[in-house]
């Protein structure tokens, strides 16, 4: 859709879309357990079995959605795209099953004591149809971008733009979580109608946003059997040829440029992608590891940091909602920056610059102590900084890898989040169970909190770096994007023009 004009208010439109998965992402993974653990009173195993099963549900999901939506039409007769039907769809899946955990407990309309196992089974399979749901709209609006733009700086706006609705969100839910605990004792911990309260919340503004951007982003509706673009149709709209477009017929070769009448077709050049063909891509796992140490660090940070402020650091109930607030309100700010520093540093500069900082941060907090716990006020703030560069970084790295293999886009991103829901439900499961053993040693459950927070996610982001530096320098998924830069910028793309039109096909960036 490369006839779109981007303005300001269609780039607000695209940015809410995921503003109702983020509220509730946001009150999920901070308080989900504290919610299960104090409110439901659910041991910490049962409270880990219940977002487990709505890791996995959401990891297996991911992909599945991601085969579906790509070879669906949407809804025509609504004027919706595959894309949108998709979001809305699972928009209704979220809505619903945030209000049967937080708002209400169905096994209590029928018992005023239910069972512990019928608990477990409830919240289990609510998490479950919940992660589903935000499964389907995560993939349904990051594979949005690819198809929206073939311009990659206009598809790095795009990114920042949802990503600083993240932030916005999860800064509206600390702020609402830090008026309603101002009636909460300083070492205490909220009842069930706060979380009550703070999910109709989510539920309200979540709603309001996704309605705007269901009627605000444009989308073109396809049918059924995906029509393949003629290889002219390919070519005109490839970011390489509108950037010559854009200069003028000053931009393309001349007569006397042309010495050769025939060349070889190019790696970067490639025929459609099915789900199947992705698994042939070395970049394909590469980005998968990328994304999934990313969402690790910024996932389990946002989970234990509210029992590492309570437990470890021994700070007040107001802490879990300031701590977190500092976090993406620091985030937020980052995105200004981050398409300067992706212009500066690219890919890589950035993500190095980000998890730097998450490891100076992690570092520094893991030697605070009861006595030196406000310092987690500013290491909060170089933490949020680091969050932000990494997340949006990977975000684009798979925007690299779709390109302009939109035909299979949505698997790609299913795939990403596939890995990350596995891991982190996994991780969350093995380190409730330990805790579980530590119920009765404070001073063990401490400083197993400590090395949770801290060195974990640290080495996630460690890892996550060194495969960065690998795919820039090490493999060939680094090569052609250094091949891609150097025909965008230097050669002005004097090999695709000298091609026959019939010969042109469709260009995938992470493609071989």
């Amino acid at each position: 859709m490369s006839d779109i004009k981007w303005t300001p208010v269609r780039f607000l439109a695209y940015g809410v879309g995921h503003v109702l998965n983020d509220m509730c992402a946001s009150t999920w993974f901070s308080y989900l357990l504290v919610f299960l653990r104090h409110a439901v009173v659910m041991s910490p195993v049962d409270s880990a079995i219940v977002m487990f099963c709505g890791q996995i549900a959401d990891g297996l999901a991911t992909p599945l959605v991601g085969v579906f939506s790509d070879r669906s039409s949407g809804l025509s007769c609504l004027g919706l795209g595959r894309r949108k039907t998709w979001l809305a769809i699972g928009s209704l899946l979220v809505m619903v099953c945030f209000f049967f955990v937080f708002a209400t407990c169905l096994p209590q309309w029928f018992s005023d004591s239910p069972s512990r196992f019928i608990m477990l089974v409830y919240y289990s399979t609510a998490a479950s149809i919940f992660n589903i749901g935000w499964a389907t709209v995560q993939v349904s609006h990051m594979a949005m971008v690819p198809e929206l733009s073939e311009d990659d700086n206009i598809r790095c706006i795009l990114n920042s733009t949802r990503y600083a609705f993240t932030i916005l969100s999860n800064v509206l839910i600390f702020c609402v979580f830090l008026i309603l605990l101002r009636d909460v004792a300083p070492f205490g911990v909220p009842d069930a109608e706060k979380f009550t309260l703070l999910a109709y919340t989510s539920l309200v503004v979540g709603g309001i946003c996704t309605l705007i951007f269901l009627s605000g982003t444009p989308e073109k509706v396809i049918p059924l059997q995906i029509q393949k673009k003629t290889p002219g149709h390919v070519l005109a709209q490839s970011p390489v040829m509108a950037d010559l477009k854009g200069q003028g017929l000053s931009g393309f070769p001349s007569e006397e440029d042309l010495n050769v009448s025939t060349v070889e077709v190019t790696e970067a050049l490639t025929e459609h992608m099915t789900w199947k063909c992705w698994f042939k891509l070395g970049m394909f796992y590469e980005v998968g590891v990328v994304y999934m140490c990313t969402r690790l660090v910024v996932n389990i940070t946002q989970v234990f940091i509210s029992f590492y402020l309570i437990v470890t650091l021994d700070m007040s109930a107001i802490s879990i909602a300031i701590v977190p607030l500092l976090v993406y309100l620091s985030g937020f700010l980052a995105t200004f920056f981050l398409r300067y520093l992706n212009e500066s540093l690219g890919r890589t500069g950035s993500f190095a610059l980000g998890a730097g900082m998450i490891v100076l941060a992690l570092t520094l907090s893991y030697f605070l102590s009861a006595k030196t716990a406000t310092w987690i006020y500013p290491f909060s703030i170089i933490l949020g900084m680091g969050n932000s560069i990494i997340m949006v970084t990977s975000v684009c790295l798979t925007g690299d890898l779709v390109g302009n293999n939109v035909e299979s886009g949505a698997f790609v991103y299913g795939a990403m989040s596939f890995t990350d829901k596995i891991s982190n439900g996994i991780a969350i499961l093995l380190i409730q169970n330990t805790r579980q053993q530590l119920q009765d040693l404070p001073n063990e459950d401490g400083m197993y909190l400590r090395q949770v927070y801290c060195i974990l996610p640290s080495l996630a982001a460690l890892v996550g770096l060194c495969t960065v530096l690998f795919m820039t320098h090490c493999s060939k998924s680094g090569d052609r994007r250094r091949h891609k830069e150097a025909s965008a910028f230097s050669s002005k793309l004097e090999e695709t023009e000298m091609l026959p039109v019939n010969d042109v096909k469709r260009e995938g960036y992470g493609s071989v």
